[in-house]
């Protein structure tokens, strides 16, 4: 069987080729002692993969992934989401080739992150922490705004003084069967707010000056950081509650104001009976928007949740209009009294919502934090022999590395799944060429596919039929440990037989 490493160190690179050198050799010094492998995903268009290879020449820890034309899309994030997916450690570092990062911080951030950390993040900001790496002073203005913005949107990047940190280990069991989507080059942000729930803990950076080479910092990664940004957002569901809350009111006075100056104005409605049929389509919209958007990760049926909110958004309703009739009989005309009532209105229903608002976003990656779930895929991986297991939502895409449609496969057809990749087209006359295998298998409970086994083994022999016995056999432990809030579970009467065919 492969040899599954302690730490993986992924190293994205552009245009690196003076830094690689410098760099192996200070990693191979700070990682004496430590059983690790190191993998520099490259998109250079100068001599770093050769300096890569002959710096690592003779060295079997060292890897090296060349991407080229559409390979490179996403830049430095996908190079290191791409790294990630390809190493096999316990751990897993990110860090820049560029030498700012020091490589002897590494040992004191496997050593918190054994001692019960998620992610350990190397800050520029915490305390003994140093910046003087950052070129300017426009730079240190530009990369504390942005830090600054990013904690206050996401409630999950304060978890870090530095949640754009380019340089943080992490377990490998809080991204395993996670797709990542970043843009940019904040994978970090992206990590902490697609996984709600990680133990999170800082160690001093000092983040060196560029010694050689020049700095991928430029407008257009300002640009793709608001990319980033807009991307967590509007498509993770969850994220940023609290604005998301505050912007769907402040979009229902786009409906009650107008409303309101229509009905008294043109219609010529007494403003105090103006009033309901120009609230209610703005409640509507209200409900709508934040049941889709605000609260789409809790979202479960027409049921007590959702009949909470309209009784707290009822009594909101009633509070705007003691104020609005007030504000009629000081003599206000009726589109102010309306905005002095919405923005009371508000007030109190963000106030009656406030437990709701601040609920922590369920998501599927809350098994990533499990200890009894990682407990019963510890005991399955030893038994079917794998290097790692991890689990899969039930309505999850098939990753990449597989073929088309497996999961959704497994799920409706309810049967185990043994895939094995040869190592090419051609024979092997070789006997120890290592192949790729796959076990993928349901986790069903009751009348529900609850999740998918994935259990994956790099080695010259691939999992056999026995293998999957065992995984199948041990699958039941795992039922009623993974969360049921909002899992997405599927039920065997909502699938449709035979969309994918025997």
């Amino acid at each position: 069987m492969a040899r599954t490493p302690r730490l993986s160190v992924v190293v994205p690179t552009r245009n690196e080729e003076a830094n690689v050198g410098p760099l192996l050799a200070r990693l191979d010094a700070a990682l004496a002692g430590i059983d690790h492998e190191i993998l520099f995903v490259d998109d250079s268009d100068d001599g770093t993969p050769r300096a890569i290879a002959a710096a690592a020449a003779g060295n079997r820890r060292v890897d090296l992934v060349h991407r080229e034309g559409v390979g490179r899309e996403g830049g430095l994030s996908t190079a290191v989401v791409c790294g990630i997916h390809q190493t096999r450690g316990e751990f897993v570092c990110v860090m820049d080739a560029d030498l700012q990062h020091p490589p002897e911080s590494i040992p004191a951030m496997l050593a918190v992150a054994r001692g019960g950390a998620d992610v350990v993040v190397a800050s520029r900001y915490t305390r003994s922490g140093s910046r003087r790496g950052l070129d300017g002073t426009g730079r240190v203005l530009v990369s504390r705004a942005a830090s600054g913005f990013a904690r206050a949107l996401f409630s999950e990047a304060r978890a870090s003084t530095d949640p754009l940190s380019g340089f943080f280990l992490c377990r490998r069991r809080v991204i395993d069967g996670i797709e990542f989507r970043p843009v940019g080059f904040k994978i970090l942000l992206e990590l902490l707010v697609c996984v709600p729930g990680l133990r999170v803990q800082d160690v001093p950076l000092d983040f060196a000056a560029r010694a050689r080479g020049t700095s991928k910092a430029s407008a257009r990664q300002g640009v793709l950081f608001l990319g980033h940004i807009r991307s967590l957002v509007f498509e993770v569901q969850g994220s940023a509650r609290p604005w998301k809350f505050g912007l769907v009111g402040l979009s229902g006075l786009a409906i009650l104001l107008p409303l309101v100056a229509f009905l008294t104005a043109s219609v010529h409605v007494p403003a105090l009976a103006a009033f309901l049929p120009a609230y209610v389509p703005s409640l509507i919209w209200n409900t709508i928007l934040n049941r889709v958007w605000t609260f789409a990760d809790q979202r479960h049926g027409l049921g007590e949740g959702t009949a909470r909110y309209l009784e707290r958004a009822v009594l909101s309703g009633a509070a705007m209009f003691v104020v609005y009739a007030a504000l009629l009989a000081l003599g206000v005309a009726a589109v102010p009294a309306a905005v002095g009532g919405a923005l009371l209105a508000m007030v109190v229903n963000g106030m009656a919502n406030r437990a709701a608002i601040r609920r922590r976003p369920w998501q599927w990656s809350e098994v990533a934090i499990s200890h009894g779930v990682q407990a019963a895929l510890a005991h399955i991986t030893s038994e079917v022999g794998a290097d790692r297991s991890y689990l899969l939502p039930p309505n999850a895409s098939t990753p990449a590395a597989f073929p088309a449609g497996m999961v959704a496969r497994v799920v409706q057809q309810r049967r185990g799944v043994l895939y094995t990749e040869a190592a090419g087209y051609r024979a092997q006359r070789r006997s120890n060429i290592e192949v790729g295998s796959t076990l993928m298998v349901p986790v069903v409970d009751g009348d529900t596919v609850g999740a998918v086994l994935v259990c994956e083994r790099v080695a010259r022999h691939p999992f056999d039929p026995e293998q999957l016995d065992r995984a199948m056999t041990a699958t039941p432990a795992l039922v009623g440990l993974i969360p049921a809030a909002g899992g997405g579970r599927t039920s065997r009467r909502a699938v449709k037989p035979g969309i994918l065919g025997a």
